[in-house]
């Protein structure tokens, strides 16, 4: 078993972070200027958390003013937070947290390269030169050995800094960067983001480098005043809609079932002229004299089937009838 493996076994508890637990484990990264720790989110195996080949990973420097105090003054908390985001939104990443104060500066150095930006008004990246300081001293190749170690072959890298890529190849891993873009808060984040695009090749979109505050305020305001304007705008169409949506639903149903009621009676009414039709063409041949009303089929004609013709006979009468009347008319025969 490794030795990561076996912190992670030690080490594997749960943490809720935003309302949603995520199951995390510690691996130690020894070095004496860039260790730090490794914080693996995955689902829990046996107790401890895995990750496999492809995961989100966020190799990220300490800055206690950022990520503690939540300064505006830097971008450094800001994506802290949504690589975690991200990470917490997939489930299972890495987080490598360095001990890299101040750009490997070191905490105390950190404070005199602010103190000396502000007296002479440049950036940080002059005020270290000022200081004989090395602009950035920060090293990677301990990062990516930890993740070799967790067996690890492929990462989506978060960041915006071209230096932690070539790192982590040259450690045989497959990386694809994923940039994590946040606005400025201040202005002093502002100026911050465009130094680092300046002097230290970060990929940061030119439109966060030179957005002022005010800028992002106004997007703010701009934002908020078209959601309150659209919500009232758009309420009203959509009642109508529903309105009118119930009306057309309730008049198509009321005819249908209209239809279907009378539909009996207008069947019975065309099949009624169909058979009317005919007959009303054929001549009147024949009266029955004794029909209740001839005068109205002699106007009208005979509704008898087509090609029939009524015959007028006079009515039968039964057997025992027809033997009373032969043996009365012969009587009166021999009378």
């Amino acid at each position: 078993m490794t030795e990561a493996a076996s912190s992670l076994d030690e080490t594997g508890h749960r943490l809720t972070r935003r309302g949603h637990e995520l199951q995390v484990g510690i691996v130690p990264i020894s070095h004496r200027v860039d260790g730090g720790h490794a914080l693996v989110f995955g689902p829990a195996t046996d107790g401890s958390p895995g990750v496999s080949d492809g995961c989100l990973v966020r190799i990220h420097s300490r800055c206690l003013y950022g990520d503690a105090l939540r300064s505006d003054d830097c971008d450094c908390g800001p994506e802290l937070d949504m690589a975690m985001d991200m990470i917490q939104r997939e489930g299972a990443g890495v987080l490598i947290y360095l001990e890299q104060e101040g750009r490997g500066a070191g905490l105390i150095n950190k404070a005199r390269g602010l103190q000396t930006s502000e007296r002479f008004d440049i950036d940080t990246f002059a005020s270290y030169a000022r200081l004989e300081l090395s602009a950035d001293s920060r090293s990677y190749e301990s990062a990516a050995r930890c993740l070799r170690d967790l067996g690890l072959t492929s990462v989506r890298l978060l960041t915006n800094n071209p230096e932690k890529v070539e790192p982590l190849e040259r450690a045989g891993l497959t990386v694809t960067r994923v940039p994590l873009h946040t606005w400025p808060r201040s202005e002093r984040a502002r100026k911050y983001l465009q130094a680092k695009r300046r002097h230290r090749g970060h990929q940061i979109p030119r439109v966060l480098a030179v957005a002022t505050v005010e800028h992002v305020e106004w997007e703010r305001r701009a934002r908020a005043r078209v959601a309150s304007l659209a919500i009232p705008v758009m309420t009203l169409p959509c009642a109508l809609l529903g309105y009118f949506g119930v009306a057309a639903i309730s008049a198509a149903t009321g005819l249908v079932v209209l239809g279907l009621c009378m539909w009996p009676d207008l069947l019975g009414l065309h099949r009624s002229a169909r058979r009317m039709r005919p007959a009303m063409r054929r001549p009147v041949d024949a009266v029955d004299p004794r029909h209740p009303h001839p005068e109205r089929v002699e106007a009208f004609g005979d509704f008898s089937a087509p090609g029939e013709q009524r015959r007028v006979t006079p009515r039968r009468s039964g057997r025992r009838r027809n033997r009373t009347m032969a043996h009365a008319g012969a009587d009166h025969a021999d009378s």
